[in-house]
């Protein structure tokens, strides 16, 4: 099982729902067909075609949210909304950060 820096925050399966629940928030506000489970150790990413993908990190789930075709996901906006628990502050830093790697990914594409 990975690990990320967000992991001991992560760590109970109410920690795990609480992200689910703001991520499916997320997905839901902006049309996205994705959705998103808590499962006994991670994630499960749920594609608008039935697609799985099993994540064991928020860094991993907010990549495959990412990748997937669909509308632009603004995770802030959400985030921004919701209580500034630990959990929360980690699903927001966990999302700036693979945004960030997805934006860095495109950049080097194009050049």
């Amino acid at each position: 099982m990975a690990t990320d820096e967000w992991s001991a925050s992560l760590a109970g399966r109410r920690a795990r729902w609480e992200v689910a629940r703001l991520v499916n928030q997320v997905l839901e506000d902006g049309a996205h067909p994705a959705r998103v489970s808590c499962g006994p150790g991670g994630f499960v990413v749920h594609s608008g075609t039935g697609r799985s993908v099993l994540a064991d990190t928020a860094t991993q789930l907010w990549s495959a949210l990412l990748s997937l075709p669909g509308p632009p996901l603004h995770p802030q906006a959400v985030l921004d909304r919701s209580p500034q628990t630990p959990v929360a502050a980690a699903a927001a830093a966990a999302a700036a950060r693979a945004a960030a790697k997805a934006r860095t990914g495109e950049e080097r594409k194009r050049s």
